[in-house]
């Protein structure tokens, strides 16, 4: 089987060869292959040029990669978590960028984006309009083009390509720690912002989908984990939002992909209302074994080796991991062996190797 036939099928909840592995790596790509950090995010080609040569570092085998350069999130018009006309995010030469999570509106802020929109929270005072524009025309072209090289010589699945919130979750983002309590103090005002923008969310979301030639878009979360609110709560502030926007994506031929950080455990059910094979649902600290229970035959499941372990771990400490995921999820497809979130720019690189050694080794059908 080829890549996109093997994650197909585990999308489709049939037995491939072997189970797909992917460890979802960004930023190591640029610390593998000696890329400085700077040249990764903000240039285009660099950035390709660092996945393609890890790509090959790894012997071809990641099933899927992250691919759309950060350039393209930093300097995004629409409001993303990752997007640096929103939120305050700080960048080096040689060291990831890191978002600092602070109060950055009162809680009239609420008042004014359901007035003007998302647009008012945006500032070009950390990215400039220029690069913005250049980001949309020169370095758009450039990644076109790269991504129909990729797809022609490499045999990988382009993953994660365009990427959608919760509108309740940009606010409480842009509100910082302290504006968490909002959920309490003024719950109308989360709700109606979720009714005022999810659809407007969407339609952006497609429009720059089609702009990247997107396959399947991502929806991240963590504020509505169940580490940070209760089942209650993510049903009356996340649950109708969340669902309308995988349907939609859904409905417009893309693949969704739940990137659900924190533990979501006691929410998996909710996830089963939504149509089978619909959505991937990437795990970071969950218990996949409850995930596997719950929605098995519904929906693909990928995760969720610890990135500690991926950094100051021993490759055999990662393959007994892996191999424990691999007897925990893999029967009858619908498993992804991967990391749970991110593997971080200091991931060692015999524990990745190890990762893909385990789905040859292990996964076998």
């Amino acid at each position: 089987m080829t890549s996109a036939e093997r994650v197909a099928a585990a999308i489709a909840l049939k037995k491939p060869d072997y189970v797909p592995v992917s460890p979802f790596m960004i930023y190591h790509f640029a610390s593998v292959t000696g890329t400085r950090m700077h040249d990764f995010i903000w240039d285009v080609d660099a950035c390709h040029r660092a996945s393609l040569k890890a790509f090959e570092y790894y012997d071809g085998l990641p099933d899927t990669m992250n691919l759309t350069p950060m350039r393209f999130a930093f300097t995004a018009t629409v409001p993303i978590l990752y997007s640096a006309l929103y939120y305050d995010w700080r960048f080096f030469d040689t060291e990831m960028p890191q978002m600092m999570e602070r109060v950055q509106a009162g809680p009239e802020i609420y008042d004014s984006v359901l007035e003007r929109g998302f647009s008012r929270m945006r500032s070009h005072a950390r990215i400039g309009r220029r690069e913005v524009i250049k980001t949309m025309s020169w370095h758009l072209f450039k990644h076109l083009r790269w991504m129909a090289y990729w797809r022609k010589h490499c045999d990988t699945v382009p993953w994660q390509e365009a990427i959608s919130y919760l509108p309740a979750e940009l606010m409480l983002f842009y509100r910082g720690s302290d504006g968490f309590t909002d959920l309490l103090d003024t719950p109308e005002k989360m709700t109606a912002i979720n009714e005022r923008h999810n659809r407007t969310i969407i339609q952006n979301t497609l429009r720059i989908a089609r702009l990247l030639r997107a396959k399947n878009i991502c929806m991240p979360s963590l504020k509505f984990s169940s580490s940070m609110v209760s089942p209650r709560m993510f049903e009356k502030f996340a649950w109708p939002w969340l669902k309308e926007q995988v349907m939609a994506y859904s409905k417009a031929g893309y693949l969704v992909i739940l990137h659900l950080d924190g533990n979501w455990d006691p929410l998996m059910e909710y996830f089963t209302e939504l149509p089978v094979g619909s959505a991937v649902v990437e795990l970071d600290i969950s218990d996949m074994a409850h995930a596997k229970r719950i929605l098995g035959g519904k929906l693909c499941i990928k995760g969720n080796v610890d990135p500690t372990l991926l950094a100051f771990g021993s490759p055999a400490e990662v393959e007994k991991a892996c191999k424990s995921l691999i007897d925990t999820c893999a029967d009858g497809g619908g498993f992804i062996l991967s990391s749970g979130c991110e593997a971080p720019p200091n991931a060692n690189p015999d524990n990745i190797r190890m990762m893909f050694r385990c789905a040859l080794e292990y996964g076998a059908y």
